[in-house]
């Protein structure tokens, strides 16, 4: 670590069609003021891609990509050099718990399971139900089961307004609802109930990791290894890894992943009845 983590000062990044762009290069900007307020770190929101116009940075759609809407990997090269330069270091926010699937083609491993089911290779990434909806993932995203009936055919996509879903390989042809009732997935309301997986507390849009599977672990986390390798980053703030299957094992891989000098600080909300685990 290139000095001891003293003062943090925390920035919101967002890009611009969040309706308030504040990126690298702005961060960039203000080192002067950061430097003179004594600010040991930069402690930086989730950096990696997002869904697109995100104003927070948790919904990460891409793991494996800094986020262009922010300045993309350049960008935090240039901010961490020129952090570096005044003697300020950076902790990033990392969102290991789950990803977003608000908007299906924006998130890679998710598309690729909604169109090729348990035969994707991203299939065993998630926490599915495969049973729940008869061998298809139900997703609980219309308005009411009746929507079924306006989804339309739109090349090698099903659409419904703004969503939009895969059509698996050789399934197509016919009405939306028809083909609908070929795919991988099963659309229903929102209000049954129902959902096909694992989600982060109960928000429909966050599809939770099964980051105790290594070869989750090490897909999702080679992004963040480069920022270490690299020498652009001093340390982490994890999100709620108690959402995780195995916290206490996920965190000993991300110690060994960034070594032992990293600073790593975790995020746990306590209920008014529960102590915090020892471990």
């Amino acid at each position: 670590m290139a000095r001891p983590v003293l003062s943090t000062y925390r920035l919101q990044l967002r890009g611009a069609d969040s309706g308030f762009a504040f990126t690298f290069a702005d961060a960039e900007k203000l080192l002067d003021y950061f430097d003179a307020l004594g600010v040991s770190h930069l402690y930086l929101s989730p950096i990696m891609t997002a869904v697109h116009g995100s104003t927070h940075g948790y919904d990460v759609v891409d793991p494996t990509t800094v986020s262009a809407e922010l300045g993309g990997a350049p960008g935090l090269a240039r901010l961490s050099a020129a952090a570096r330069a005044r003697g300020i270091g950076l902790i990033i926010d990392i969102v290991p718990n789950h990803v977003g699937v608000q908007k299906p083609e924006q998130n890679p491993w998710w598309w690729d399971v909604l169109k090729h089911g348990r035969s994707s290779r991203y299939a065993a990434f998630f926490d599915i139900d495969w049973d729940l909806g008869d061998g298809r993932i139900i997703l609980p995203v219309l308005g009411s089961d009746d929507d079924i009936a306006d989804l339309a055919v739109d090349g090698e996509s099903l659409r419904l307004g703004d969503l939009v879903f895969p059509i698996a390989p050789g399934t197509g042809g016919g009405s939306g609802a028809q083909v609908h009732d070929r795919q991988h997935y099963r659309l229903i309301g929102w209000r049954n109930g129902s959902c096909g997986y694992r989600r982060f507390f109960s928000i429909t849009s966050l599809a939770g990791l099964r980051q105790e599977d290594r070869a989750v672990f090490d897909a999702w986390h080679v992004e963040l290894a480069r920022w270490f390798d690299a020498g652009l980053v001093d340390g982490v703030r994890v999100d709620h890894p108690d959402g995780l299957s195995d916290p206490r094992g996920y965190l000993e891989w991300l110690r060994a992943l960034v070594g032992p000098d990293a600073w790593i600080v975790v995020e746990k909300i306590l209920a008014v009845d529960e102590s915090l685990d020892p471990s």
